[in-house]
């Protein structure tokens, strides 16, 4: 475990290091405060109702993050895989009951911080504080283009930036899923893709 456990923190160091440089004495000090997490496939790692105790960056792995609706339609956010962070922030920092479910799609291994470690974490490393907070107006934006797009764009448009931003997973999700995402009844998306396989064979 200690060997695989290495693996991880490699992994970790090495998204990290994408935005903030890091000595080892620092990300000796960054690892102590994460516990490494394995989730079997069809695994819930949090329910609506649930206060989220955990957040998670994904070392490997495939999530769905939903809110059910008052008649149980599934409403999918978006599908955290690897080197993403999954949980429900809100839920997380103000604790509260989440409304959110999510699930893993895949068997997937998880670092999990809790909120006390984090603010102990974000205090004692500058390095882990920049990482974080550009993370965090990363997914700001993130979250403000979905917004526009669901409102501006038509759902096959909706698909195509889909594809472009996310071309690792499309082929790692059932189309009800995507569908889910898109925010259209997985007939109506399989004309879509029908569509769309036809202009690239012209």
């Amino acid at each position: 475990m200690e060997k695989e456990s290495e693996k991880y923190f490699e992994k970790f160091r090495a998204h990290i290091e994408r935005y903030v440089k890091l000595g080892d004495v620092e990300m000796n000090h960054i690892r102590g405060f994460f516990a490494a997490k394995k989730v079997k496939k069809k695994g819930l790692l949090l329910e609506p109702g649930q206060v989220c105790g955990l957040e998670y960056f994904i070392v490997s792995g495939l999530f769905q993050s939903a809110v059910p609706d008052e008649f149980g339609k599934i409403h999918t956010l978006n599908f955290p895989h690897e080197e993403w962070w999954v949980g429900d922030f809100k839920s997380f920092t103000s604790r509260m009951p989440s409304t959110m479910r999510i699930e893993a799609l895949e068997d997937s291994i998880l670092l999990g911080i809790s909120q006390t470690s984090l603010n102990e974490l974000l205090a004692s490393s500058t390095s882990f504080a920049t990482y974080f907070r550009i993370l965090s107006e990363n997914a700001s934006i993130a979250a403000n283009d979905r917004i526009v797009h669901q409102l501006s764009q038509p759902a096959e448009k909706r698909y195509e930036l889909f594809c472009q931003k996310y071309p690792g997973i499309k082929d790692r999700l059932s189309q009800k899923r995507i569908a889910s995402f898109l925010g259209i009844s997985p007939e109506y998306f399989n004309q879509i893709e029908r569509k769309l396989n036809k202009q690239d064979l012209m």
